[in-house]
């Protein structure tokens, strides 16, 4: 059966049961444009970074994908305010609840989506750590165990009413309305478990890396960051419900929670590169100042022709016509380069791990 279309209590019925006037969309409003903007942010810099730097990934790209889906999510959101979204149901129109339930069915297509490409995001960050086959099978299990709860949610949402779309009313034929809930506490649950162990494995592969236990504890803090956003999905676990009734207040409060969980990960998986982002920008601002101070005699090129983190000296000829090398700055790396122990491979797996952790700085 379809959401009720008509109030079982009409406005003019008022007494003391009644709920009061009020409505929480501006709240909505207030938290999921500032996280929005935050989200765009901080994913421009990062593709920015992986693109300049010609080292863009399937984590890039999948997190650019979130990124959209999450965008079209709140542009659809936003279309529910002008009809009461926040309100409670006796103080809408039928028409303006209908609106409100059809744009909100349409944004969880989009939410769901853009969740399944955020954690897919994060698996192939792990890779990027760290490939080795069994840990390589095991982030796959983990991949396919998000695309099936997160895409089962969008696969129910189509399939549940026929024609599609539980916010038709009465004139939809529909599956009962717990199915649908108890598959999202189903994928609210694989999330926060699936953000636990990614959060994990990163952490446990840092401990071993040889950095100062002060910059070791900042990326373990920033590896963690994923899991403030999981508290808020377990958040909206709680406020959610099998009732049909007041989705126009209900589902607001759920969104809330939703946007908090959603736009937070995809922020807190681009504040995990946080620090390569910033020795990027600093870099870049040191070769222009070194340019502008010394602009033609420069002891450094750039690796490729580009400007990255790795500026390799040049080879200094003096007047003897001896070649002398310049020295390769160890002092200033967060992983000792012992001879033979990290390859040019290690060294550009390390400078895109979480936390910004690079061979050289």
């Amino acid at each position: 059966m379809g959401i009720p279309l008509f109030s079982t209590t009409g406005v003019n019925a008022r007494d003391s049961a009644m709920p009061p006037d009020e409505t929480i969309g501006p709240v909505w409003l207030a938290v999921s444009t500032t996280l929005l903007v935050l989200l765009l942010i901080t994913t421009a810099l990062r593709l920015w970074v992986r693109i300049a730097r010609r080292n863009f990934g399937w984590d890039d790209a999948t997190i650019a994908l979130a990124a959209i889906f999450a965008a079209v999510r709140y542009a659809i959101a936003a279309m529910q305010l002008p009809h009461g979204n926040g309100r409670h149901r006796v103080y809408l129109s039928d028409y303006d609840y209908k609106m409100i339930n059809m744009y909100g069915w349409y944004g969880q297509l989009f939410h769901f989506t853009s969740m399944a490409c955020l954690k897919c995001s994060i698996c192939a960050l792990v890779l990027r750590l760290n490939d080795k086959k069994g840990l390589r099978v095991f982030i796959y299990t983990i991949i396919a165990g998000v695309l099936v709860t997160n895409m089962g949610v969008v696969v129910v949402l189509l399939a549940e009413c026929r024609p599609a779309g539980f916010w038709r009313g009465p004139s939809a034929q529909c599956w009962p309305n717990k199915i649908r809930i108890y598959w999202i506490y189903a994928t609210i649950a694989h999330s926060v478990l699936t953000d636990l162990i990614l959060s994990f494995i990163p952490l446990a592969l840092i401990w071993k890396v040889k950095i100062p236990y002060r910059k070791k504890v900042l990326v373990m803090c920033l590896m963690s960051l994923g899991l403030v956003a999981s508290g808020f999905g377990i958040t909206r676990a709680a406020f959610l419900g099998l009732s049909n009734e007041d989705l126009s207040w209900t589902f607001c409060i759920v969104a809330i929670w939703s946007n908090l969980e959603l736009f937070l990960g995809i922020v807190a998986a681009n504040l995990a590169l946080s620090r390569a982002i910033y020795l990027y920008f600093r870099g870049q601002r040191e070769a222009s100042t070194k340019d502008r101070s010394h602009p033609s005699s420069s002891a450094y090129v750039n690796s490729g022709g580009r400007r990255d983190l790795f500026n390799f000296p040049s080879t200094l000829i003096s007047s003897s016509g001896r070649h002398q090398p310049s020295e390769a700055r160890s002092s200033n790396s967060d992983i000792p380069l012992e001879p033979g122990k990290l390859r040019s491979a290690d060294a550009r797996s390390y400078e895109d791990a979480p936390g910004g952790l690079t061979a050289s700085e």
